[in-house]
This record gives C-alpha cells, structure tokens and sequence, in this order.
C-alpha cells in the first residue's frame, strides 16, 4: 500500500493531535455516547498542553464527520495549530479511543484500517441488463458511482428455443439468423465491459466481483480480458433479481472482499519469508531501523497490536531518520521520543516505501518486519 496519503499529515512543524475514535451509530444514543467519548478525550488532549484552537477544529470535525456516520465505525483525526490536517473514516471502530499530541502525527490505526479495504467494484448482471457500483478504498454510506445498463431484449429473438454460447435452437439449430441471440449477447457483454472499464478506472479498483447469469459473466470475462483489464474478477452469489438478490450480492462482496484483502497478504508473507532467507528482507524493529534511516526499505510490515508497543527516537529535521539510540541521529539534543509505529511510518513515508500489515493468525508470527529494495551485503548479514 503506499503511504503518501499521509502527507498532509506532516505539513506542521508544531506538535500534532492525532484522535481516533469509535463514532458507530449503531444504536439510538450512539449520538450522546459520541459525545462523551470525544469529550474524554478533549480533556486528555488539554492536559497534555493542546492549544484551544485546535481543540476546537477537532471538535468541529467530530461533529460534522460523525453525523454522517453509519453502522459500526470509526474516525482518524488529526490537527495542529488550529488546523484540521486529516480526518479519516475507519471501516471497523479502534480497539480503543485514544488521543495523543506528539511532535509528528500518529497514524497506524488509519494506516491498518486503509490497507485493509480496497477500492473495488461490484456488477449485477444478466443477458440484458446490468448494475455496476463503484467503492473507493475508504468506507462510505454509499458506491462511488452507479451506473445501470440495458442491452437489447432478447425474449422475442428465438422463437425456435433457447439459444446461447453452446446451446442449438430450432430443427438441429439451422434457422435464418440462429447467431443472433450469440451476437446481441456479445455485443450487451462488450458494452458492459466498457462500462466495468471506467468504473475501474473510477476508483483504481484491485477487483471486480460480478453476481449474476453465468454464460452473461463468461462473456463479460472474455471482453474484459481482451482488453487487458489486469486485475482478478471474482464470482459471489446474488446478482440481479430483485432487490433481495442484489442485497445478497452486496453483502458477498464484502465477505469476498474481506478475503481477497486476507488472501494478498498472505501472498505477500510467503514473499517476504523467501526473501529473508536470501538477504532481501529483515525481521524485528531493532534491524529495520538502519534500513529505514538509509531509505533501504521497500515495503515496511507492522502487526496492529499496539500493547506494549515500544518508543523510539526521532530527528525533527530529517524524517527519515529513526533509532533506538538519540546519538545514532543527527542531532542527539533536539531529538524526540514518540511510539515506534509512529516514528517508523514517517520514515517509510518520508522514503516512498510501501505498507503492509502483519497479520496475526495464530501460527504466524506476527513481528514486524521489511522488505528491502535491494539485498543486503553479506557483511550486513553477518
């Protein structure tokens, strides 16, 4: 995943409050509890010398984005000196509520959050008609877009029996136009496609989930594949049908999702496993270190737990630079110490390396880790 939407997030040079916080509307109070939850946190955040005015933008923001919450969620925010620098929707509430304010912005739970949903998109199809939803790569209350099509109507077009790819009609399919219904589909299928195209490009989606008439899906797969839509499309049950066929539908793309999302990371494990084995990856904070202050990191790996999570030192003038020792930085008196998620996040950022998230599933260990850009020198390795 790449890391420069956290940009924004380090364009103050003055201390930042980074707030994440369960704002689920799931129950009729939801609002009050809200309340009280971020007015806890208003108070720790004063208590640690949080100027009024960035109280304020903070609470401005919790009360508009929240409002427009939905189900079970929750919100990143972050602000320095009066001014909102981000605010994020999180697909599944923080373990718990926290606020900081730190010389840089601690970002990890939006960081997991958005390596954990995918841009994506979703068609309902059939022979004639199709739905395509379009979902960016943060949760919302409703697709990017939407766009429904109507192909030509084929009831009134055999006469003689059922066609389609395989299948013969009329007397031993011998009759004047017995390829048409082949055609028309193709045709419905090639403008779909089309249309499945620019709902990608839409959101940068990874993938595609269609739901629907098979021998429609096997032509929409044909027409995408020809022109070299390179990302995977996946079958869930539901499609068109009515609207419980298409609740169905959206409901297996989330599941789908959820595994699709598992499935890269573990893919993405088994690759950094065979690169430890031949020096192009490191395992453990302590050898990531000089790897992240040498821009040597090409994708950074961090587990979500954050219990007994370990501080480290940071430079404020270089933001690559990150130890666990103040004299291994540029300048040992104005360093700062702040958690090392943290710290090593805005290195991987500040060195365009990517992110991926260690995930714990009981017989894996979940360590951090680093893939490096290039292997390690032998003696590195010693």
């Amino acid at each position: 995943m790449d890391l420069g939407f956290l940009r924004p997030l380090y364009e103050s040079d003055a201390p930042v409050a980074s707030v994440h916080l369960d704002t689920s509307r799931d129950r009729t109070d939801a609002g009050k509890e809200i309340e009280l939850r971020w007015r806890h946190l208003r108070d720790e955040l004063s208590s640690l010398g949080t100027d009024e005015a960035t109280l304020d933008v903070l609470e401005e923001a919790v009360r508009e984005g929240t409002s427009r919450a939905y189900g079970s969620h929750g919100h990143s925010l972050f602000a320095s000196r009066g001014r909102l620098l981000g605010m994020h929707t999180l697909s599944e509430p923080p373990r718990q509520d926290r606020a900081r304010l730190m010389p840089i912005p601690d970002p990890l739970p939006v960081v997991v959050d958005r390596d954990r949903y995918l841009p994506y998109v979703l068609v309902a199809l059939d022979r004639v008609n199709a739905k395509i939803f379009s979902y960016t790569g943060q949760p919302a209350t409703k697709p990017a877009s939407e766009k429904e099509f109507s192909g030509a109507n084929l009831r009134n077009l055999e006469p003689m029996g059922r066609g389609g790819p395989g299948v013969l009609s009329g007397y031993n399919g011998r009759f004047d136009g017995k390829n048409y219904p082949l055609e028309t589909w193709h045709e419905n299928a090639t403008r779909i496609a089309q249309q499945v195209r620019d709902a990608v490009a839409e959101v940068d989606a990874k993938v595609i989930f269609v739901g629907g008439d098979e021998e429609a899906i096997a032509y929409l797969r044909e027409n995408i594949g020809e022109r070299r839509l390179n990302i995977p499309v996946k079958l869930v049950p539901g499609g068109r049908g009515g609207p419980d066929a298409e609740e169905r539908l959206h409901e297996a793309a989330v599941e789908a999702l959820r595994d699709f999302v598992i499935d890269g990371h573990d893919d993405l494990i088994a690759d950094y496993q065979q690169k430890l084995a031949n020096d192009q990856a490191v395992r453990g904070t302590e050898p990531i270190l000089p790897m992240l202050s040498e821009a040597r990191v090409r994708t950074l790996l961090l587990g979500a737990d954050r219990d007994r999570e370990p501080e480290l030192w940071g430079s404020p003038h270089e933001p690559i630079l990150v130890a666990k020792d103040p004299a291994n930085l540029d300048d040992a008196d104005a360093a700062f110490r702040a958690p090392a998620s943290a710290l090593m996040l805005r290195s991987a950022m500040a060195a365009d390396a990517g992110f991926s998230e260690i995930l714990d599933h009981g017989h894996t260990s979940a360590e951090n880790g680093a893939i490096l850009r290039f292997p390690k020198s032998r003696e590195e390795g010693a």
